[in-house]
């Protein structure tokens, strides 16, 4: 990893803080995480590691993480917690480093720090799934059962004042969450695609690149959000002209976008795919999230 800049003039312990790159995924090909990562993004990454530069500024949010981590780790004194483990499949060597195992109920527990939004929408849902029993695969092929799994949530931008307003509204800025089992052989099965996969080297997918399509949104004069989104501006002019207040009523172009490239891609500007979706498109920048 590159020495971080610090473009923004943050406090020295905060830059220093975030500068200890303590991940290690040793003896291994790729980590669980990355895994499910999309191949294209993890083969350009690592490629490109030495190129990718890198502010503190970026990696702000994963100090609220690394604390929560560090805080239950210290804090346990029943399971077995953030122990490291190796398996190979088709010649590729895999590393997951778990939260907490409770090994007498047989409960693989992991930590994440979110927003509420993302946690609404469930936006992370199946890299859960897919991450954790992962973690529980690897934790069988080492004699440990795993029969449950559950996420705890800490929600990073929790307001009370909304738990009481809207009754869809977390009540509280810790939430867990259980998270569905594969047995052992469906886990074998798709973790062996997965590395057929990534041998495979494809091109990033339109649900890896988060890809949003362009859409109409009819709006309303005095209003901010959209009455009703469309696929074309000619059904959206349609359904105006059937409503009472037309005459208030326009249609708003909203260009379609590949979040993942734009956003959250390091590996972005190297990669020929994203220069041909959008030759002007921006350099990409880590994931702030978990």
């Amino acid at each position: 990893m590159n020495p971080l800049s610090n473009k923004f003039n943050l406090p020295q312990p905060v830059v220093s803080a975030l500068a200890k790159d303590d991940y290690d995924i040793g003896d291994a090909d790729i980590s669980v995480t990355s895994l499910w990562k999309p191949p294209q993004m993890v083969r350009l990454a690592k490629a490109h590691s030495g190129d990718i530069q890198r502010d503190a500024s970026d990696y702000l949010m994963n100090l609220l993480g690394s604390a929560f981590h560090r805080l239950m780790e210290e804090a346990d004194v029943e399971g077995i917690v953030e122990k490291r483990l190796f398996a190979t499949r088709h010649g590729v060597t895999i590393s997951g480093k778990f939260d907490r195992l409770l090994v007498d109920q047989q409960i693989l527990q992991d930590y994440k720090v979110t927003s509420v939004s993302r946690y609404q929408k469930q936006l992370m849902e199946p890299d859960w799934e897919n991450q954790l029993n992962t973690y529980a695969w690897l934790l069988r092929l080492h004699g440990m059962e795993v029969k449950a799994i559950q996420v705890i949530v800490m929600l990073r931008d929790w307001a009370n004042y909304l738990s009481v307003r809207e009754l869809t509204y977390p009540n509280l800025p810790m939430q867990v969450e259980d998270i569905p089992v594969w047995t052992h052989d469906v886990a074998e099965e798709r973790i062996s695609q997965r590395i057929l996969y990534h041998q495979s080297n494809p091109e990033c997918s339109a649900e890896d690149r988060w890809y949003k399509p362009t859409t109409f949104a009819v709006m309303k004069e005095g209003r901010k959000s959209a009455v009703k989104l469309f696929n074309s501006e000619e059904t959206a002019t349609a359904f105006i002209s059937y409503q009472n207040d037309k005459g208030k009523l326009y249609v708003q172009k909203r260009e379609g976008s590949n979040v993942r490239c734009a956003e959250y891609c390091e590996a972005a500007p190297w990669c020929p795919q994203w220069r041909a979706l959008d030759p002007q498109g921006g350099s990409g920048n880590p994931d702030p999230g978990e």
